[in-house]
C-alpha cells in the first residue's frame, strides 16, 4: 500500500498547492501550525505601536514575492486590533480593467498624501514588492502628492544598499530585503559560524512526534494502515526525522547562497521539502512496481544531490559530493565498490543505530545482488555518509566565513590579510607572476615582456554591514578602499570575487577571457592604471633578463635601465 496520507500532507508544502500562496486574509489551522517567528514580526509591532502613538499613519512593508509578507500579515491580523482595512497586502492588483495597480494604489492611499498624512487617524500597513514600490514613487503624480513617502523609502534605492529607510512619525519602513533566511554569529570559535533557526524549525515542525502536526499524523495513519516500510516517502520522511540530516539540508543550503549566490524564500524552501520527500515519478513506481531500478534514486539522498524540481535543489546538485574529487573520497569509493555489504565501520554506531531498519536491510540486498546494481548502490551509500555528517569540501568557503567573521568584529590583522590577498592578486589578472609591491600591470602584456605602473597603495579600514541585535541582518560582501590625493578607489568584495583570487594566487592562469569573467576586478585594476604616473616610468619585466625601468629623464629623453 503507498503512502497516501504521508503524500497528502506533503503536497500542501508544494508550489503547486494552493496553500502556497496566501492571500493575507485568513489564518488557517496550516498557517497556524506551520509558522515561526521571525525577528521581522516584532519589528512590525514596534512600527504598528508608533503609528498608535501618532495618532495615523502607514506602514509599509518591503519585500519580494514569496518571502512571507501575506503570510506576516495574517499573522499580525489575529494579534492586532487594526481592522481589516487597515491592512493592503496585494499591491499588484487592479480594482478596475481600466485602472492600473499604481492607479488602484493611489486610491488606496489617499489618506496618507501630504496634504492628508497629519490630518488623518487612518491606519494602513501596505505590503509591497521592491519593484512595485519602485514604480510606484517613479510615478510623477504619486511624487508630486506623496513627498514624505517618497523620500522615506528613496534610500532603499541608494547604489550603497547598507543606507536605511527614513522612518518619520507617521510613515514608517520595514524591510524584509534587511534579513538573511540565515543568521551569522561573529562571536562564535567556529570555522562555520552560520545556521538558519528559521529553516531549523520548518523542519522541526514537519518532524515533531506531536498530535497537532499533520505529518507525523499521515505518517502514523499510513503505517496503521499498511504502507510497506520500504516506501520511499516513508524512508524519506524518517530519513529528515535524523537531526544530523536536517543539520546537513540547512548549512548545505546556506553554503549555496554564499557560494552561488542562491536567493531563496520560505516558500521556495517548502517547495524544496516537497521534492526531496515526494519522489516526482512516485505513482508510476508504485503502480509500476519500479523499485528495483528506482530504489535509491527515489530517496532522499539522491533527490537532495540530483534533484532538479526545485531551485533549491539545482544549486545543491553542485555541492554533491560525488562531484567533490579527494583522495578520502576516492578511498571511501574504492572500499563500498568492492565490497558485498555496507562495511561494518563505515558508519558510526550512532549514524547506523539512527537509519531506518528496512532501509540498511534493502541497501544490503542490493549490495547481494551479485554486483549488477554496485554503481548504484556505492553512489547512494556516499551521499547517505555526507548526508549524516555536513562538512564543506571547499577550503576557500571555509577561508571566506572566518574572513567574515574577523572583518565583522573589526580584526585589523583579517583586514591587512585580505588587502594582501587582493595586492598580490593585482598583477596575476593580466597572467604575471611578477611579486612586488605597490605594483600595478598595464594591460600590454607579451609573451616575453610585462608592462607595470609604480603605484603607492594606501588602504583604508574595510566596511562591513553586521547588525549586534538581530544575527540574521548582514550583508555576504564588504567595501575595501585605497586612498588617492585626488579620490578613492574602492572594490566590494563578496565570495565570487575571493575565490577567483584565491585562485589566481594559487597559480591558475589567467586566460585572456577571464580578464574580463570578472568585471568589478577588471574595472578596480584599470582604475588603479589610471592613478600611475605611466607617463613617467613604466617597469618592464623579461622573462630572460629581469627587471628594466623605462623612463623620462629631465631632459625629456627616455631611457631604458
Amino acid at each position: 500500500m503507498a503512502a497516501t496520507r504521508l503524500k497528502e500532507a506533503f503536497l500542501h508544502l508544494s508550489q503547486h498547492s494552493v496553500d502556497s500562496v496566501q492571500n493575507g486574509m485568513a489564518f488557517t489551522n496550516w498557517d497556524e501550525y506551520m509558522h515561526v517567528d521571525r525577528p521581522i514580526e516584532s519589528k512590525l509591532m514596534e512600527k504598528m505601536d508608533e503609528i498608535d502613538k501618532a495618532g495615523g499613519g502607514i506602514v509599509l512593508l518591503i519585500g519580494s514575492a514569496g518571502d512571507g509578507k501575506s503570510h506576516l500579515i495574517s499573522r499580525i491580523k489575529q494579534m492586532s486590533d487594526w481592522g481589516d482595512s487597515s491592512f493592503y497586502n496585494d499591491a499588484t492588483a487592479s480594482s478596475s480593467p481600466k485602472k492600473t495597480a499604481i492607479d488602484t494604489l493611489k486610491v488606496a492611499l489617499v489618506d496618507f498624501k501630504d496634504a492628508n498624512l497629519y490630518n488623518t487617524n487612518k491606519k494602513l500597513v501596505l505590503a509591497i514588492n521592491l519593484g512595485k514600490l519602485n514604480a510606484l514613487i517613479d510615478d510623477k503624480e504619486f511624487r508630486s502628492d506623496y513627498h514624505e513617502i517618497v523620500n522615506s523609502t528613496l534610500p532603499i534605492f541608494d547604489d550603497d544598499d547598507t543606507t536605511p529607510p527614513i522612518n518619520t512619525e507617521r510613515v514608517k519602513v520595514i524591510m524584509f530585503t534587511d534579513e538573511q533566511i540565515f543568521e551569522f554569529f561573529a562571536d562564535s570559535s567556529s570555522d562555520i559560524p552560520v545556521d538558519s533557526i528559521f529553516l531549523s524549525k520548518i523542519m522541526e515542525k514537519v518532524v515533531a512526534k506531536t498530535d497537532d502536526n499533520p505529518f507525523y499524523a499521515a505518517y502514523a495513519t499510513d503505517i496503521t494502515n499498511g504502507a510497506s516500510p520500504k516506501d520511499p516517502i516513508i524512508l524519506n520522511y524518517e530519513l529528515l526525522c535524523i537531526p544530523e540530516v536536517r543539520n546537513t539540508i540547512v548549512h548545505t543550503i546556506i553554503e549555496a547562497i554564499v557560494r552561488y549566490k542562491l536567493i531563496i524564500t520560505p516558500r521556495e524552501f517548502l517547495d524544496f521539502l516537497y521534492s526531496i520527500i515526494v519522489y516526482p515519478h512516485y505513482d508510476e513506481y508504485i503502480d509500476g512496481h519500479k523499485e528495483k531500478k528506482e530504489f535509491f534514486e527515489a530517496l532522499l539522498p539522491s533527490l537532495l544531490y540530483c534533484g532538479g524540481e526545485n531551485m533549491i535543489q539545482r544549486a545543491i546538485c553542485k555541492l554533491d559530493p560525488l562531484k567533490q574529487s579527494s583522495t578520502e573520497h576516492d578511498k571511501q569509493l574504492s572500499v563500498l565498490f568492492t565490497s558485498y555489504s555496507i562495511p561494518s565501520s563505515y558508519f558510526t554506531e550512532q549514524q547506523a543505530s539512527a537509519l531506518p531498519v528496512d532501509l540498511l536491510k534493502r541497501t544490503n540486498e542490493f549490495y547481494a545482488n551479485n554486483g549488477r546494481d554496485i554503481e548504484r548502490t556505492t553512489k547512494f551509500v556516499f551521499r547517505l555518509k555526507h548526508l549524516l555528517s555536513y562538512h564543506t569540501e571547499s577550503e576557500v568557503y571555509k577561508s571566506y566565513l572566518v574572513l567574515l567573521k574577523g572583518v565583522f568584529n573589526k580584526d585589523v590583522h583579517k583586514m591587512q590579510e585580505i588587502y594582501n590577498v587582493v595586492s598580490k592578486a593585482i598583477p596575476r589578472h593580466y597572467g604575471s607572476f611578477y611579486e612586488k609591491g605597490n605594483m600595478v600591470p598595464l594591460n600590454i602584456q607579451g609573451g616575453r615582456y610585462r608592462l607595470f605602473g609604480s603605484l603607492q597603495l594606501k588602504p583604508e579600514p574595510v566596511k562591513s554591514y553586521h547588525s549586534e541585535s538581530y544575527k540574521n541582518e548582514f550583508l555576504l560582501r564588504f567595501d575595501m578602499e585605497w586612498k588617492f590625493p585626488d579620490e578613492s578607489v574602492r572594490l566590494r568584495m563578496d565570495y565570487q570575487l575571493y575565490s577567483y583570487l584565491n585562485e589566481l594566487n594559487r597559480g591558475k592562469l589567467a586566460l585572456s577571457y577571464e580578464n574580463e569573467k570578472d568585471l568589478t576586478f577588471s574595472r578596480f585594476v584599470r582604475r588603479l592604471v589610471e592613478k600611475c604616473n605611466c607617463e613617467q616610468e613604466i617597469t618592464v619585466v623579461r622573462s630572460d633578463t629581469g627587471i628594466l625601468e623605462l623612463s623620462e629623464s629631465s631632459f625629456g629623453n627616455i631611457q631604458l635601465q
